[in-house]
């Protein structure tokens, strides 16, 4: 199959929407598929990152950019209209006869899938939000929202194959692997990791609060990401001993199935944390995670902090104390759950068996 991706990254709209699609695109790949990816050159953009995962990308021109609050209304992140960007789209792919259409992007609804539909491709959505009409043939939300099951049918048409909850989730293949990692090897540490753009500023919250600390009974890895806007602020700040301030770990999900606790924010990071049973804080770091962390926060097996416009650095001094006073009594792991870590697997064979 011919498979065209188009999704972008950039200080505003996060690394999250790439990073799945690069999972998607490697399982596409793995079963032989070939793939392109179209995201168009915005500021702190992930092109070069996904051509040295050896993906085909065609950049789309770069826009002026509009940065606006996250208030829901997310058309502006397209930067054109969406007849524009799927005329881009199509010109740049009239070279091949393509099989299926893939977009991951908010600003995208069913006028754009209807034009992209006449190349004669099939599409398929990826979404989270279920707040606007799609014409696809498999709609992908890889969430664990409440009552899942009818969240999109309003918003899809008739025939559409729905892939619904975290079993679909587009996680690495090591994801899998790590599900039964050795628990005797665990490290005496947190991780901590906001999205590679960090928008909301967390990494420096918790920093803050860490220093007024002079020790802790666990040590803090803290991953600022690799697209931080607050990137120069981090490094000049004071590091306390039991801190570790890095930009990214050359092995995040192996660090993270050897860490006893986690920070971090909702989304497809949280569904990873699960995966790997690791107990964690959640802060909801844009307003479309509210309803997903408040759904995590009320299973009772993982804190929340709230809304990133109410998380201070006395608020995470709290939750740092917190958990040095039950620390030896936390679990070191959660109870199993139905995030296996082979979502991206079910995901290509249902785009292989679609008709």
């Amino acid at each position: 199959m011919n498979v065209a991706i188009r999704v972008d990254a950039s200080s505003q709209i996060g690394t999250g929407h790439v990073m799945r699609c690069l999972v998607l695109a490697k399982k596409l790949i793995e079963h032989g598929h070939h793939v392109r990816m179209l995201s168009r050159e915005l500021t702190g953009n992930l092109l070069e990152y996904c051509r040295q995962q050896n993906i085909h990308v065609i950049p789309l021109p770069a826009i002026e950019e509009t940065f606006l609050p996250d208030t829901g209304d997310y058309a502006h992140w397209l930067g054109v209209t969406q007849e524009e960007d799927a005329h881009q789209c199509l010109a740049m792919l009239d070279d091949i006869t393509l099989d299926w259409v893939v977009f991951d992007h908010y600003a995208i609804d069913e006028k754009w899938q209807s034009l992209m539909k006449t190349s004669g491709a099939k599409v398929l959505a990826i979404d989270d939000l279920a707040n606007r009409r799609h014409a696809c043939d498999i709609l992908l939300d890889h969430n664990p929202w409440p009552d899942v099951e009818n969240r999109y049918h309003s918003w899809v048409p008739t025939g559409c194959q729905q892939l619904l909850g975290p079993r679909f989730a587009l996680l690495r293949d090591s994801f899998s692997a790590l599900r039964d990692h050795d628990l005797s090897v665990i490290k005496n540490q947190i991780v901590a990791f906001f999205s590679g753009t960090d928008p909301t500023g967390e990494t420096l919250k918790l920093l803050h609060a860490c220093q007024q600390f002079s020790t802790l009974p666990f040590n803090v890895v803290i991953v600022y990401g690799m697209a931080n806007p607050r990137k120069e602020a981090l490094l000049m700040e004071a590091v306390p001993e039991f801190i570790e301030l890095v930009e990214s770990l050359p092995d995040f999900e192996t660090e993270l199935a050897c860490s006893r606790y986690a920070f971090g924010a909702a989304g497809v990071s949280a569904i990873e944390r699960t995966c790997l049973r690791l107990p964690s804080t959640l802060v909801s770091v844009a307003e479309n995670q509210r309803d997903m962390a408040e759904h995590l926060a009320k299973s009772g097996q993982y804190r929340y902090l709230g809304l990133s416009n109410i998380t201070t650095a006395s608020r995470y001094a709290q939750e740092l104390s917190w958990l040095a006073e039950y620390w030896d009594a936390l679990p070191l792991r959660l109870p199993e759950s139905d995030i296996d870590g082979l979502g991206a697997e079910r995901v290509v064979r249902a785009m292989e068996n679609c008709q």
